[in-house]
């Protein structure tokens, strides 16, 4: 990976502008990623920000640590948290689970709308606790 932009922001629902705003200026630098693009990994990284202010902690004081690295040919953001994330059968959104054209994911409709707008998602969950996503794009052009 070339080049990278790490912010940590406070779980709170008010500061996941300040991820959306760094993600589109490290993005639209590269000129790499049509507007649609762009609007999609915004809304990608809004949905994984508020799945931890959400579901990671139980009070204020937690962080959310993202990571937007531009590689040959894509970009890759990871959005980590040290909560307690939620189970694999924990759903946001249970009606949502059979809604037609989206794909199977865990945590419901939030989940859904980040693997259809990425071309590779991942989830993890390290021994030590928390939930890591990690989100890769391939450029436009």
């Amino acid at each position: 990976m070339d080049e990278f932009v790490r912010l940590d922001i406070p779980a709170r629902a008010e500061y996941v502008v300040l991820g959306r705003l760094a993600l589109s200026g490290f993005l639209r630098r590269r000129e790499c990623f049509s507007d649609d693009a762009v609007a999609d990994l915004k809304l990608a990284l809004t949905e994984a920000c508020s799945n931890s202010v959400r579901h990671a902690y139980d009070h204020d004081d937690g962080k959310v640590h993202l990571e937007f690295r531009m590689g040959d040919g894509c970009v890759v953001l990871s959005i980590r948290d040290e909560g307690a994330g939620f189970h694999d059968d924990a759903t946001e959104c249970p009606d949502c689970q059979a809604v037609p054209g989206l794909p199977d994911a865990e945590g419901g409709l939030g989940i859904s709308i980040i693997r259809a707008v990425v071309d590779e998602f991942d989830l993890q969950r390290p021994r030590d606790g928390g939930t890591i996503l990690v989100l890769t794009k391939r450029t436009d052009a």
